[in-house]
């Protein structure tokens, strides 16, 4: 599917130019010893006669018409014996679904998929690669069973781990430039574990693209547990204090422990709020619900429309304090006006108008 994908979008982006036969059909040849490295080809050859036989659907509208297509991605497949290539004809109505697939396909490195040693691993580069820009993925482990193609292998979920999900971590944190971290969760009142959740994240240093890995995980781990924006201020101040590896690291013991049980969930966000504030200073207001802080906010603004009357209280009492002791008594008042100089005014004025000291008897 990845040799096919990948001649596929060649042709789609006009990369490389292909034969079609009388019907419009494309063809192209891929040299078989590119994709298995023995000289047994028959095994190849009978995986895409087994592809060859699924059929694919998908519907598009015309207007108020819907259309349903059925096709398959093969219309037919030559081997010459001998040859060491194939030929393969790709039917013109599977193109959308090409597209479609093409799209989870375009930040996949080939030589990177093609290269790692497990089938698993392969599975889940190519999963890792189509959700490493959510940087987060959940399915049922049922499902997860077919896509991996162990509905009959492996019926626990520890051999399902050790010999599918640890191996392909560590074959692609070692060969690959993306991975992931899993965790198992129990769902819907089961009482085996019946979800999966990866973190993926980039391969690299502790900085750069690798950090922003450790956010993505640290945020997911959080946000199942708080379910709100909490997750987000949570995340944010630890990762400005550098502390996202760790924090990450300690929520994943911390989920282990709620899912055996250790940590019940009536009590499971006091405990992590304690965690937070004690292992990590994250401030508690980071930690409250909406409601939480819409009620302190309002009960900080009444306390301070107290604070600021009852201080409009104490200036206005402080003013006439002032006023009071500094208002003059009537003496003082009469001894100003017999000592003041004379009125700008007093060069304009005619016989008829005396000053103030006239008035009063005082010094011209």
């Amino acid at each position: 599917m990845i040799h096919f994908i990948d001649k596929m979008s060649k042709y789609m982006t006009k990369e490389q130019e292909f034969n079609k036969d009388l019907f419009g059909n494309i063809v192209f040849e891929i040299d078989l010893k590119n994709i298995i490295k023995t000289d047994n080809y028959k095994p190849m050859i009978e995986a895409i006669k087994d592809l060859q036989k699924k059929p694919i659907s998908y519907h598009y509208n015309v207007g108020n018409q819907r259309v349903d297509v059925t096709t398959t991605l093969i219309a037919t497949l030559i081997h010459k014996r001998g040859s060491g290539k194939i030929q393969i004809t790709a039917t013109e109505a599977s193109l959308p679904v090409i597209l479609y697939l093409g799209a989870g396909f375009t930040s996949l490195n080939k030589s990177i998929a093609l290269s790692l040693p497990s089938f698993y691993a392969k599975r889940m580069y190519e999963l890792c690669c189509r959700w490493k820009d959510k940087g987060f993925y959940r399915v049922s482990v049922l499902d997860f069973r077919k896509m991996m193609v162990i509905e009959k292998k492996f019926k626990n979920n520890n051999d399902m781990a050790k010999n599918v999900l640890d191996i392909s971590e560590k074959f692609l944190t070692e060969q690959a430039d993306v991975t992931f971290a899993y965790t198992f969760r129990k769902e819907n009142g089961s009482r085996a574990f019946n979800w999966l959740e990866f973190n993926i994240y980039p391969v690299g240093g502790e900085t750069g693209e690798k950090k922003s890995g450790w956010y993505v995980s640290l945020y997911n781990l959080i946000y199942v547990i708080y379910r709100d924006a909490r997750a987000v201020l949570v995340c944010d101040f630890i990762a400005e204090h550098n502390e996202l590896k760790r924090a990450v690291e300690r929520f994943k013991r911390l989920h282990k422990d709620i899912d055996s049980g250790r940590i019940k969930s009536h009590g499971l966000i006091p405990y992590v709020d304690r965690v937070l504030v004690d292992e990590y200073e994250v401030p508690a207001q980071y930690l409250e619900t909406k409601e939480a802080a819409a009620k302190r906010k309002k009960a900080e603004a009444k306390i301070a429309a107290l604070k600021a009357k009852k201080n409009a209280a104490a200036v206005r009492v402080a003013a006439e304090r002032v006023v009071k002791e500094t208002k003059p008594n009537t003496q003082e008042v009469i001894l100003g006006l017999f000592n003041q100089q004379e009125d700008v005014d007093k060069g304009v004025r005619d016989k008829e108008t005396k000053s103030f000291a006239d008035i009063l008897g005082g010094k011209k």
